[in-house]
């Protein structure tokens, strides 16, 4: 298995990933029966893993219209759009070359709306998003990195500014080292700068969740997902949109239908045609993995939802 192991990986990053794993499926069993990699291919003993990362200066410069010397768009497509395509293809090429020694493989698309098909009818009831299958626990698993308060994915290459992808596979691959939280994500030293960025205030400093694989523990904050897609939507001011609709205190996928009629025509433009994500705060400004990166304060408004950039000038 080992020259499989390098085929793949050559091909992986030949085609555009920076990183490629290789995770047990049994390290899925401590998560939800519907999204284990057995419940797609019931003889899956693998998922293979490909990440992309961008660059720190493309989080550095997001920032609304309305912040100087900012501009939301090179995330919206170096570090979103165009790494899906990317990362789409990256995973075809590996599920191919699978297929070409005996094994079948089976892509799985990047994480978003495409990712939250199968379960939408009961996110009002959750509160929460269940997506077809996580990456972000399969790279775990493949020992990539591990999660981050914001329940971002950390790598030791790139922290939280990374993309990915999987393929489930019937190839059986040598099961790799998973890494601590601790040695990516170190809230206290940062300052919880997920939690004080965030422009809706989704993530929680206090509460959390938790989880094991094999003994070794994970916790990541609580997430409110529905209000935290307010701003990936793009309807809150400091979400990196030209739109603000203030939300429900509880938000449901009505209230987030009724929204997308209110956006901003050049907003409505970007999302409905290169499928992007508007905000990314939590993700811009996480100093992982070598927490030299000082995050940008911001202030909130006070008649509504939303902040906005607090700059050198205090303004």
């Amino acid at each position: 298995m080992s020259k499989l192991i390098e085929e793949i990986r050559s091909v992986a990053m030949n085609t555009g990933a920076d990183i490629v794993g290789f995770a047990p499926a049994e390290r899925f069993d401590c998560g939800p029966e519907k999204t284990h990699p057995r419940y797609y291919m019931p003889k899956a003993e693998s998922v293979v893993v490909a990440a992309i990362g961008y660059p720190r200066a493309i989080g550095e410069v997001w920032g609304t219209y309305e912040d100087e010397g900012c501009t939301p768009t090179p995330y919206m497509w170096f570090g979103f759009a165009q790494l899906n395509w990317d990362l789409s293809r990256v995973a075809l090429k590996i599920a191919k070359t699978l297929e070409s020694h005996g094994h079948k493989g089976l892509p799985l698309p990047p994480s978003g709306s495409l990712m939250q098909y199968r379960y939408v009818q009961y996110f009002d009831e959750w509160n929460r998003y269940l997506g077809d299958f996580s990456h972000k626990h399969a790279a775990l698993a493949a020992g990539m990195g591990t999660f981050g308060w914001s329940n971002l994915f950390l790598t030791l290459e790139f922290g939280a500014r990374v993309r990915l992808i999987s393929v489930i596979t019937e190839a059986e691959f040598e099961t790799p080292d998973l890494i601590p939280s601790e040695r990516l994500c170190q809230p206290k030293l940062c300052g919880y700068a997920c939690v004080n960025t965030c422009p809706i205030g989704a993530l929680s400093k206090d509460e959390f969740q938790e989880f094991k694989i094999e003994g070794q523990l994970y916790q990541y904050g609580a997430l409110d997902h529905l209000r935290c897609r307010w701003c990936l939507d793009g309807y809150t001011r400091g979400s990196g949109s030209r739109t603000h609709v203030e939300p429900p205190d509880r938000i449901k996928q009505a209230a987030l239908a009724k929204a997308a009629q209110k956006r901003y025509l050049m907003d409505r433009g970007l999302f409905a045609y290169t499928l992007i994500d508007f905000c990314g705060k939590c993700m811009h400004q996480c100093p992982s993995p070598e927490f030299e990166y000082v995050p940008r304060p911001i202030k909130r408004l006070q008649d509504r939802t939303g902040c906005y950039t607090v700059t050198s000038s205090g303004t």
